[in-house]
């Protein structure tokens, strides 16, 4: 019989997984030989797509944990803005203002900001030229798909981002002998110029890249300078993979140094471009199924008028009418489950924004708010079946609690901070109103933020009764 773990020997190990990066190499998946039917009860639909001016309120989100991306789903320009969780400005942030509160700017603090942008143009299908448009996103496969038709033709686009490959794939089909011609192009958001594959570091020392691959059936596809050009293709495979070097280790502020982003996004588009894209949706959905099933929920059944709607008439006649809609509902629930499986996995977890930007200047950052957001976006994890997907916010709190420890106790007792101790004395931790993911806190104190947060720590215990997770 194995012997239970140590207290100890809990710790070394949390310790030691705490120093992986979370942009990294990983071994092979298994590889699912079917993907899940869809179901309907699960399926969100729109008949027009995102415009690209208002994104933020009107682009699907895709995510495996880490990597993630808003989607306009624009039948002639098929835009993503793409994230890494941990592609943050800022720093440590451990000098005070006048009113012995913390600064709280893009600079010092930090701010969540944007990956990459990646743009597929297809001039001959302008939304105009065609009809029968639909979008959707299948909460139960983590998939957003797209359809129309021009010319006769009926085109389809998959988009999702697996957590097991790493990447983001989308996927272009058609069905009545139409072909698809057109640039793909990636470009990074902090001044890189558009390339294939691209690598920087931000002014505080932290490393990032992203690289695209793409390879088609029935035409060509080919490097053009900065960009990949595909003509007559009856299918299209556009492979995405990026991140930063960032670790969640204080005593390595939070870099590995060892890791170089762009060479490894490389590395994952070809791992990944080497296997179809029907495996690789079938990798994708039987992994983000494995969670999504963990809880079913019927509230009732919808009308046949109600079921006719597209999600934005629904939701709409719902606010407007009072009218119950009972699958509808059922829905709002499963789109959170679904948001939090694409946000916390694997990474940082979900901060005021989730994994989705349009720009790179959210508001409050983007950041951890430790006064009742950064713990609402947890209250539901255990209660909705997705225990696995708090680890996240565990080890944000885990890797963090270092720097959170030393600014407390250099810092919180300045005199001019009206907050500090009337001991004089410090006896513990706490944080500020904002949290980085560098142990940097941002704008106020926030005295009993450490016993909010703990609060949600032993919460998760209670619902697991896991030894490791409290120790």
């Amino acid at each position: 019989m194995t012997p239970a773990p140590s207290r100890r020997g809990v710790l070394a190990l949390t310790a030691a997984l705490a120093a992986l990066p979370t942009f990294k190499a990983t071994a092979a998946p298994q590889r699912p030989v079917a993907a899940l039917d869809t179901d309907a009860r699960h399926r969100l639909w729109w008949q027009a797509p995102a415009d690209e001016h208002s994104m933020i309120e009107q682009g699907l989100p895709v995510g495996n944990g880490r990597l993630g991306a808003l989607v306009s789903n624009d039948p002639g320009r098929e835009l993503l803005l793409v994230t890494d969780a941990t592609l943050w400005t800022g720093g440590l942030n451990d000098t005070l203002d006048a009113d012995g509160q913390f600064p709280y700017g893009r600079q010092d603090f930090g701010s969540f900001t944007l990956l990459a942008r990646l743009a597929v143009d297809i001039p001959d299908h302008d939304l105009s030229a065609v009809s029968g448009y639909r979008r959707t996103l299948d909460l139960a496969r983590g998939v957003n798909e797209t359809s129309y038709v021009r010319s006769g033709v009926t085109y389809r686009r998959q988009i999702f981002a697996s957590h097991p490959d790493d990447v983001i794939v989308l996927h272009f089909t058609q069905s009545g002998g139409g072909r698809y011609t057109g640039t793909i192009t990636l470009e990074g958001t902090h001044g890189e110029e558009p390339a294939v594959s691209f690598g920087a570091t931000l002014p505080n020392g932290l490393r990032y890249g992203a690289a695209i691959t793409a390879y088609g059936s029935g035409g060509s596809v080919t490097v053009k300078g900065p960009h990949i050009g595909f003509t007559g293709c009856r299918e299209l495979t556009v492979v995405l993979s990026g991140g930063t070097n960032y670790t969640p280790d204080a005593a390595a502020h939070f870099r590995d140094s060892s890791l170089d982003p762009q060479k490894l996004a490389r590395a994952k588009v070809r791992a990944a471009a080497s296997h179809s894209a029907s495996s690789l949706l079938s990798t994708h959905i039987a992994d983000h199924h494995a969670l999504f099933g963990q809880l079913d929920v019927s509230l009732g059944t919808s009308s046949a008028e109600q079921r006719a709607l597209d999600t934005w008439e629904r939701l709409h006649a719902r606010a407007r009418d009072g009218v119950p809609d009972p699958e509808l509902e059922a829905q709002y629930l499963q789109f959170g489950r679904y948001l939090t499986i694409a946000a916390s996995r694997g990474s940082l977890p979900l901060a005021l924004q989730g994994l989705w930007l349009d720009g790179n200047d959210p508001d409050w950052m983007g950041d951890y708010h430790t006064d009742i957001n950064l713990q609402m976006n947890y209250w539901a994890t255990d209660r909705a079946g997705l225990p696995q997907c708090f680890d996240a916010f565990t080890d944000y709190c885990v890797a963090q609690l270092p720097s959170w420890n030393d600014l407390t106790r250099r810092l919180f007792n300045d005199p001019r901070n009206r907050y500090r101790n009337s001991t004089g004395k410090n006896a513990g931790w706490t944080v500020a109103i904002s949290t980085n993911p560098f142990g940097g806190g941002g704008w106020w104190w926030h005295p009993a933020g450490n016993a909010w947060l703990c609060n949600s720590l032993y919460e998760h215990y209670e619902f697991t009764t896991s030894r490791a997770h409290l120790e």
